[in-house]
């Protein structure tokens, strides 16, 4: 499966979305901030980054900007409790390859994680989601 960075500001959240992915048989890591998430990159190689989109110290948006310019090939879901077609086209723009928004649908979630691992698993990398 997975390994996965959960970057979730809220701990309630970050805590439920956590045991899920495990539950699924996913390896998660977690952050609270953009600044402790791009820590966790320059030390750790994962396949997929999870980003709430509303963080306390940056956006998601340049959380995974930057992510991309230190990890091309990591495939990147947005979350968010908001999302228009603008927020959607920018999540596009800055990286992110999917989006979901709060409360989240888990088996859209669990469908396109299995892709992405399926992604890792056949090409090694996250080109084909």
């Amino acid at each position: 499966m997975c390994s996965i960075l959960l970057v979730e500001d809220h701990l309630d959240t970050r805590q439920a979305f956590a045991a899920i992915l495990r539950h699924w048989g996913h390896t998660v890591s977690t952050s609270d901030s953009v600044a402790g998430g791009l820590s966790f990159l320059e030390e750790n190689e994962v396949d997929v980054v999870l980003s709430d989109i509303g963080l306390p110290d940056r956006n998601g948006y340049d959380f995974i900007t930057e992510a991309r310019q230190r990890t091309p090939k990591i495939m990147a879901i947005a979350v968010s409790a908001y999302f228009t077609a603008a927020d959607q086209e920018r999540g596009r723009d800055a990286g992110f390859d999917m989006h979901f928004a709060k409360p989240v649908d888990l088996t859209g979630l669990q469908r396109v994680l299995e892709r992405m691992n399926s992604a890792v698993v056949h090409n090694g990398n996250g080109t084909a989601v």
